[in-house]
């Protein structure tokens, strides 16, 4: 009973792989008879020579010869940049014959290379000036506002950080005089003690405004956790900061 189970796998074994080999030999027939001969005959063409054109007539001319063109690019050229959308090398090229269909790669240019505008918020005017001439762009207006940030510090520039510009681009800038005369900006005293908070603020010519006190297991006792106005804030000299402090 063994031997002809074994016999029932081995005939159907034998019946799987007739039929395998009945379908490649019948693959390989119609590539030979039918794929090879099309493949032989198919139409061929010239590919005709885009370099200069513009990409889009370019990839009409293609088309129209039965061609599949790929845009490849854009393409900069930092000592001789072509018009933007210049097509300026092609593959293959110009004169090879190929077969209709055929992919026909084309590279067209970016123009003249963009330059990235930086961020230069935050800097000295000097410093940003700096800035723009070693990237080839230019400081144009600068105009004054009065502003929180230190006197001579950029507060706006015409460009966003980011935009591609073209060399020499001319940036309009705006310049912080500083704040008001009699204004200071409120000291850190999250962390201090009670005491320490007071000497700083009395060093500043500030004041203690009001204390709120809240309990605080996990916290030392006497210890600044909130402050309002917050640090950094810009407040007339002589005004009060209020506090809250921690208490076992």
């Amino acid at each position: 009973m063994y031997s002809n189970k074994k016999y029932q796998v081995m005939k159907k074994l034998f019946y799987i792989f007739s039929t395998i080999v009945i379908l490649l030999a019948l693959l390989l027939f119609a590539f030979d008879q039918f794929y090879m001969p099309w493949l032989v005959s198919s139409e061929e063409v010239v590919v005709p020579n885009v370099i200069g054109l513009d990409k889009e007539q370019a990839h009409q001319m293609l088309q129209n010869l039965k061609l599949n063109p790929v845009i490849q690019g854009p393409k900069y050229d930092n000592l001789n940049p072509k018009p933007e959308n210049q097509i300026l090398l092609q593959r293959p090229s110009a004169g090879s014959t190929v077969k209709v269909n055929r992919r026909i790669y084309i590279f067209y240019s970016g123009g003249a290379p963009k330059i990235e505008m930086p961020d230069l918020t935050n800097k000295t005017l000097r410093d940003a000036k700096i800035t723009l001439e070693r990237l080839k762009l230019a400081a144009g207006e600068v105009k004054e506002i009065r502003s929180e940030k230190p006197a001579n510090t950029i507060v706006e520039q015409e460009f966003e950080p980011g935009s591609q510009l073209e060399k020499g681009t001319v940036i309009a800038l705006t310049v912080s005089y500083g704040p008001k005369l009699g204004h200071i900006r409120t000291p850190g005293l999250i962390g201090k003690s009670l005491g320490e908070a007071k000497k700083i603020l009395t060093k500043n010519s500030l004041h203690v405004g009001k204390i709120t006190y809240f309990r605080a297991r996990n916290l030392v006792a006497n210890t600044i956790d909130e402050q309002s106005p917050s640090e950094g804030s810009l407040i007339a000299v002589g005004d009060s900061v209020n506090i809250t402090v921690t208490r076992r």
